[in-house]
């Protein structure tokens, strides 16, 4: 017990000094006035008690403002309040308002049609802007409640300021409702129509409803759900007296609303499209706004076809008018006058750089800027263009000569005076003109052989009279997976190919800090080449993917079966997109390829789905012997110029020899250093390469345009013999559904090979493929300082000069 009390004691008497401190320091009169505790019922109340709220630290981004953001809308137009100007419902319930979509609906903004889901017919369903509802028969609701609760649901009434309702049995003149809006006020509420007796809006002659009014009868559609009526379109009807407590008005600020109703006999030939004709005559009917009844879809054709040409008929009036007022406005002012009428004049150009440069044509001929070639045969669309400016000048000439608009002495007729030939003719393309002509047209004299021949010069313009923007383009995302896939069939294109892999190497390795996620794979597809150059480039395949990881790189090596088709491009593809699916870019290459990073962006932008395929026009590189013996031969006439040293001897070449040709090349090939040859960076010069407007052989596409135009790809010629062809391009060309995008495409460089054209290929083909290859060997200057100079000055050259 002693032992425990020793053990205890320390303890026991430090708690009570403890306690006798703290009493000695804080009496209990201090402890209540720090700390007073109300009761009030359950809940005590603590005075006295400060909280503390720590608030957590603002970390403060440079360069941002930390104001309170605005938060705006997704679109420009609802921000701004911007609406369409109509939208046209139509209350359908057969097959005619099939006809009326094909008819208006493409000269108004908005076309929608309503129809009950059990009248919906095979020609209805194939609408896109067909929306269907359901009628319950047991509450006995009627369609305009469905129709009126649709338009709600989409919001229509925030998006169009007019609202024209029609059933299908009226037709409206949509180039007449169209003047008719734009004079009318829609912040206003009216409902313009015919009035019963009753002063409701005759649904049967149509109902135009600015915004305002759309917006109370929407506002108060459950108040049309008590309307009793005997049909559909009475309840209507009244349901917008009851909702928007509007009388029809027939008249709106001097507007008409014009209806014309033909009246139905049991005669035959009653229907409108037999009294078209004579009804043409008639002001009032050509002026109307709607005409019922329609009883076949021929009425309906018809009269779209009638009111058509009445407004082309206004329009060419109003062209004419428009035309003489600006004709004595421009008498009244200074400088010269504007011709055509209503075209702006040539610009004068900045500098000598800016000169539009014309074009020279006969009626053989046509003389075109370009820097291959001077003169082409006058064919196909140049041919048709040429014609028809002659035909149009002659009539002019002829026309004036007749009407004294010249000389009496040139009075023109034709047993006096003939048409000879186009003496001279130019041409030249103007973007806010059109496209100009000036032609001198000779004529000669029947009567007297000595009389000198008359020629007439005429400028002719083809003014720019209609612009078309280009549809929607899909929304396109940059992140989809590509396969590369490159056709080999031949041990120098085995070659070129691990000369493309390991360029393609080089490109990962200098972009090894980029992560990519997407995937991009090379195929390589390869047929008739020997098994060791397959392992060679199995083993190239390898060691890409094993460097190119930062890339996601995929390989695959497909050899393709001697049975498939016999055009290596269209196997390669049909072979790949049978393994990897048809839903991914195929972007089919070259083996000769030199491409760029930015290439493979560009073809996840350009490629979308049943819509565009990609065919980038690449640079191609001249022939290295040519472009390297051309440089160093400028080096010799530089060195001789620096020496004071002039060689006025000249050679006699003869371009139609070919072994003198082919002697001259293996000559160069002995002269050129072979380091200078070999494949180094290509560089996107003139002196180095050309972009090939012919080369057609990189495209890329989704497997799937590919699988829907392959069909084409087996062409005929007119003698049923299967021809091949030179690329995939043929197949895309004159489809609806799928265009083709063409565009310069720096990235992509083709190197110098030599191209080889079959003579089973078409004409069109053949000329392509043969063009590219003569323009492949370099310049016009390269070529003629290659085949006309001394090589052997090139001997005199210090290697190190040529290395620089």
């Amino acid at each position: 017990m002693a032992y425990g009390l020793r053990t205890w004691m320390p303890f026991g008497l430090g708690v009570f000094m403890g306690l006798f401190v703290a009493f000695l320091l804080f009496t209990s009169s201090d402890l209540e006035q720090d700390l007073k505790v109300e009761d009030v019922g359950d809940i005590q109340k603590f005075e006295h008690w400060k909280v503390q709220v720590q608030k957590p630290v603002s970390i403060v981004v440079p360069n941002q403002n930390n104001q309170n953001k605005v938060v705006r809308s997704r679109f420009a137009a609802t921000e701004l309040g911007i609406r369409d100007k109509l939208i046209l419902i139509v209350l359908a319930q057969s097959a005619l308002s099939v006809a009326l979509n094909a008819s208006i609906g493409e000269h108004v903004p908005r076309m929608q049609i309503y129809a009950d889901a059990s009248r919906i017919d095979t020609d209805m369903s194939v609408l896109t802007n067909l929306i269907p509802y359901r009628l319950n028969g047991l509450t006995g609701q009627r369609a305009h409640v469905h129709i009126l609760n649709s338009i709600a649901d989409q919001a229509l009434q925030d998006n169009y300021d007019w609202f024209y309702f029609i059933p299908e049995t009226t037709y409206v003149n949509p180039f007449e409702l169209m003047r008719l809006i734009k004079r009318l006020t829609w912040n206003k509420q009216i409902a313009l129509g015919q009035p019963d007796r009753e002063g409701n809006c005759i649904l049967e002659a149509g109902i135009l409803m600015s915004n305002t009014a759309v917006q109370s009868l929407l506002q108060q559609r459950h108040l049309c759900q008590t309307i009793v009526a005997s049909n559909d379109q009475q309840a209507f009807e009244m349901c917008i007296r009851l909702t928007t407590n509007l009388a029809c008005q027939p008249k709106e600020k001097d507007q008409l609303h014009r209806w014309w109703r033909v009246e139905e006999t049991s005669e035959t030939g009653s229907a409108i499209h037999d009294h078209v004709h004579w009804l043409a005559s008639t002001r009032e009917f050509n002026n109307t706004l709607t005409v019922s009844p329609l009883l076949s879809e021929q009425d309906a054709l018809t009269l779209h076809e009638h009111f058509v040409n009445v407004e082309i008929g206004r329009i060419s009036t109003e062209i004419k008018r428009v035309s003489k007022e600006v004709t004595t406005f421009e008498e009244e002012l200074e400088g010269d006058r504007s011709w055509p009428i209503g075209v702006p004049g040539p610009a004068r150009p900045p500098n000598r750089w800016q000169v539009p440069v014309w074009e020279y044509f006969s009626e053989l001929d046509i003389f075109k800027n370009e820097p291959t070639q001077n003169s082409r045969p006058l064919t196909g669309n140049d041919a048709l263009d040429v014609r028809e400016v002659i035909e149009i000048a002659r009539k002019k000439i002829e026309v004036d000569l007749e009407d004294g608009f010249v000389d009496a002495s040139e009075t023109f007729n034709p047993d006096l005076m003939e048409f000879v030939q186009l003496k001279h003719g130019y041409r030249v393309f103007n973007a806010k003109r059109g496209m100009e002509y000036i032609v001198d047209m000779e004529y000669k004299w029947l009567t007297s052989d000595d009389k000198q021949p008359l020629i007439k010069r005429i400028h002719v313009c083809r003014p720019i009279h209609f612009t078309e923007l280009l549809h929607q383009v899909p929304y396109v995302k940059e992140d989809t997976d590509i396969t590369m896939v490159i056709p080999i069939q031949s041990v120098e294109e085995a070659e070129a190919a691990r000369s493309l892999l390991i360029r393609h190497i080089r490109l990962c390795i200098s972009s090894s800090s980029m992560i990519d996620s997407r995937q991009t794979r090379i195929v390589l597809a390869v047929r008739s080449i020997p098994d060791v150059t397959v392992h060679q480039l199995a083993d190239e395949l390898t060691h890409l993917k094993r460097k190119c990881k930062s890339w996601q790189t995929d390989i695959a090596l497909l050899p393709l079966k001697q049975q498939s088709h016999a055009m290596i491009e269209a196997a390669a593809l049909d072979e790949a997109i049978d393994h990897f699916g048809q839903q991914m870019i195929y972007v089919l290459l070259s083996p000769y390829a030199d491409y760029q990073r930015e290439l493979l962006d560009r073809v996840r932008i350009n490629t979308i789905r049943h819509f565009q395929v990609f065919f980038p026009v690449p640079f191609v590189e001249f022939h290295p012997l040519v472009v390297n013996a051309d440089r160093i031969l400028n080096l010799a006439l530089k060195e001789k110029e620096k020496n004071s040293v002039f060689n006025n001897s000249h050679m006699n070449f003869d371009l139609n020899n070919q072994e003198a040709l082919e002697s001259r090349m293996a000559y160069l090939r002995n002269l050129v250093p072979p380091t200078m040859v070999a494949q180094r960076q290509l560089v996107v010069h003139k002196d180095r390469g050309f972009f090939d407007t012919n080369d057609f052989s990189v495209v890329s596409l989704y497997g799937t345009d590919y699988i829907n135009a392959r069909a084409k790809l087996a062409q005929k010629t007119d003698d049923g013999e299967t021809t091949r062809l030179l690329d995939l391009s043929a197949i895309f060309l004159g489809q609806t559904d799928v265009h083709m995008l063409r565009s310069i495409e720096p990235s992509l460089r083709l190197r110098y090979h030599s191209r080889k054209c079959s003579p089973d290929l078409s004409p069109a083909d053949m000329a392509r493929c043969q063009l590219s290859h003569k323009q492949s060997f370099g310049t016009k200057s390269q070529l003629a300082n290659v085949l006309f100079s001394d090589l052997q000055v090139m001997r005199d050259i210090p290697m190190a000069s040529i290395m620089q």
